[in-house]
């Protein structure tokens, strides 16, 4: 074989394998497309084939609780469910969980369909949840025992954020609103000493203030609303905001789109109707 002979034919071996190359590309990249396709645009259809709907949700008397074998109460489950009903969804399977760091990952790792919960909407967690439309506005309050005209309780009553320097601040396992106290820290410039405690509720918390376990606790305003109207926390003051009002979302995996579609068509007409405005009502007792 002569010398052009031996060039052309390390052309042809050449063009053969990168054509090669660019077929084996191709069919890697629709094999990825492909199972992209199938989590994306399947996730309703799924839950659709299962005739069921699984949700992780918060335990307190706003978002959901269990109030015999067969009857649960909870303005964010009864929305759920009435979400399912619409949807011709028979069976809704709540998972309390009080540690929303626990929740997030149940979500992503695709154990659980929706997280119910109150979540501000962060532009930094866009890029690992896909939030739903703004289902409440609510903000972040600073909880703590009314001031006492007796002296018998020494503790300092706050209503100025900078009041806040140096003093210990408990909130719950994983919640959002711990970066508005690291934030709040950096703005008055002064150390807020944040602590968590390990599967706590809201009315935990609040059990503690009252009983002097604890002075300050932060809670999400919606929550901690419904919670103070028992008279066992009619000692406790809120009055104090950490955080502007924000708006609050559910989340999704961010591989639902199709899922998150049907919760945003159906909210941006229910958040309008009747039958919300009747249990928000109830629940939160604002007209």
């Amino acid at each position: 074989m002569n010398e052009i002979d031996k060039k052309m034919a390390r052309r042809k071996h050449l063009f053969i394998g990168g054509g090669c190359i660019i077929i084996a590309l191709i069919i890697v990249s629709f094999v990825v497309f492909a199972q992209t396709y199938s989590q994306t645009y399947t996730d309703y259809k799924r839950i659709k084939r299962d005739n069921t709907l699984r949700v992780i949700v918060e335990p307190n008397a706003m978002s959901y609780q269990i109030v015999d074998i067969d009857s649960i109460a909870g303005l964010q489950a009864l929305m759920i469910r009435q979400f399912a009903q619409d949807h011709g969804i028979e069976h809704v399977e709540f998972i309390s969980e009080p540690n929303l760091s626990i929740a997030i990952d149940s979500l992503l790792s695709g154990k659980v369909d929706l997280l119910a919960w109150h979540i501000p909407i962060y532009n930094t967690m866009r890029q690992k949840i896909r939030y739903t439309i703004p289902v409440f506005t609510s903000r972040q309050m600073l909880i703590q025992r009314k001031k006492d005209n007796t002296k018998t309780d020494s503790v300092a009553f706050i209503r100025n954020q900078l009041e806040l320097a140096g003093k210990e601040v408990y909130i719950l396992p994983g919640a959002f609103y711990k970066q508005r106290l690291e934030n709040l820290s950096k703005e008055i410039g002064d150390s807020i000493i944040i602590k968590e405690i390990p599967n706590a509720t809201p009315t935990h918390l609040l059990q503690m203030l009252v009983e002097h376990h604890i002075d300050y606790a932060v809670l999400d305003e919606f929550v901690a609303r419904v919670l103070l109207k028992q008279a066992i926390f009619k000692q406790l003051d809120m009055t104090t905001a950490i955080s502007f009002t924000q708006n609050y979302s559910w989340a999704l995996n961010p591989n639902t789109p199709v899922l998150c579609d049907s919760i945003n068509q159906w909210l941006s007409v229910y958040l309008e109707s009747k039958a919300y405005n009747n249990i928000y009502r109830q629940y939160t007792g604002v007209k």
